[in-house]
């Protein structure tokens, strides 16, 4: 029950840090804070990955932890190469393409994501929070709203 809890407001605190992004000319972002929190959340809705698999998500978040984008990267697309259905992978693609100022591969890993996340509501709602993130970035207003739509069924569950 304190498990489910916890889990639930790290899942509240990060839907609330992406919803609150600023709408400005700048590049939007992700806050500081963000990947060792999205890491617990990530590593609770993983299910049972391959040795292999658990033990680059662990090295890819170590290094995003660290701000090393590309290594981290690099050990996620070798864990998507043992396993390419792994959801959380593709979502920590999305949110290292957020980093990198890649809103439309942020949309794209983090549908990918989504499309390999079964039944686990609090990684689809953090790839549509990512989504929505990403569509402010690229002004697609379209987007948005598409991605409000989703979060709020989401949060509905």
């Amino acid at each position: 029950m304190l498990r489910q809890f916890y889990l639930l407001l790290v899942t509240a605190i990060t839907v609330i840090q992406f919803s609150c992004a600023p709408v400005s000319d700048e590049v939007v972002r992700p806050e500081a804070e963000q990947p060792g929190s999205l890491a617990m959340v990530w590593q609770q809705v993983a299910g049972n990955p391959l040795p292999a698999v658990q033990g680059l998500m662990r090295q890819a978040d170590a290094e995003m932890e660290m701000r090393n984008w590309d290594i981290a990267s690099e050990k996620i697309e070798r864990a998507l190469r043992i396993s390419s259905d792994y959801a959380p992978a593709w979502s920590r693609l999305s949110y290292i393409a957020m980093h990198n100022n890649e809103p439309a591969r942020a949309i794209q890993m983090a549908k990918r994501s989504n499309s390999h996340a079964g039944n686990s509501v609090q990684l689809k709602l953090i790839n549509w929070e990512c989504i929505r993130t990403a569509n402010v970035m690229l002004n697609d207003q379209e987007g948005i709203d598409a991605a409000d739509r989703a979060i709020n069924i989401l949060r509905s569950l």
